[in-house]
């Protein structure tokens, strides 16, 4: 009887000892698993900010073009007999990637001395023009990351307006291509047109180069 009794004892104190054990390996097991699910939620917090904060930079960057394109725009129509002078379109986009010019002759309506008041008044509506492409070329280049401008077409059928610049989202650490801007054609309509380089670009084998087209009639 004694020894029966003992048994048992023995017996429950075996089967719970197993039992804390499975207890204690489950809650591991379970701590693991939530640290791993965890994990997975942390990295795709951090994709998701990271691509939002690209597209955040992409649609700046695209305000900052259309301000750019409303203020030639202006200037253009404002000096209407001289539309071929704010043409610009014969230099690459690795050839403006040098130093702009140094001003010729300050047109801008925003002279500060008496002495550059006087020349402001003595501009010719050319000089005005060369003018206004330099501050233009200059504005885009402070705007955009090695932003470049390229300014094709004539009075009658429309002047069309490129934004050049290096977007380095669309390129990988060793310099990989993800997005490369097409080159433009004639058969090209809609955004891809909007969004080609000009031939003139010369950007075809140069990953990260983006393009941004607009046009407008006088």
């Amino acid at each position: 009887m004694f020894l029966t009794q003992q048994a048992k004892r023995q017996g429950r104190s075996h089967f719970g000892g197993s039992s804390v054990r499975r207890v204690k390996g489950s809650t591991l097991i379970e701590v693991l698993v939530a640290f791993l699910l965890l994990s997975f939620t942390l990295l795709g917090i951090a994709g998701l900010l990271g691509a939002t904060t690209r597209y955040q930079l992409g649609v700046e960057g695209r305000s900052k073009m259309t301000l750019l394109y409303n203020d030639l725009t202006n200037r253009v129509r404002s000096n209407p007999t001289q539309v071929a002078a704010y043409l610009y379109n014969t230099a690459s986009w690795s050839t403006q990637q040098a130093a702009i010019p140094a001003r010729v002759k300050d047109c801008s309506g925003t002279a500060a001395t008496a002495t550059a008041a006087a020349a402001l008044l003595s501009c010719t509506a050319a000089e005005r023009a060369a003018d206004d492409l330099w501050v233009m070329r200059s504005a885009v280049r402070a705007a955009i990351p090695q932003g470049s401008l390229l300014v094709g077409g004539s009075g009658a059928n429309g002047l069309t307006t490129t934004f050049l610049w290096f977007d380095k989202d669309t390129t990988k650490d060793d310099g990989t291509p993800l997005r490369q801007s097409a080159e433009c054609t004639t058969s090209m309509t809609g955004v891809p047109l909007n969004t080609c380089c000009p031939t003139v670009a010369a950007v075809s084998s140069t990953p990260g180069v983006r393009c941004l087209n607009f046009t407008f009639i006088l």
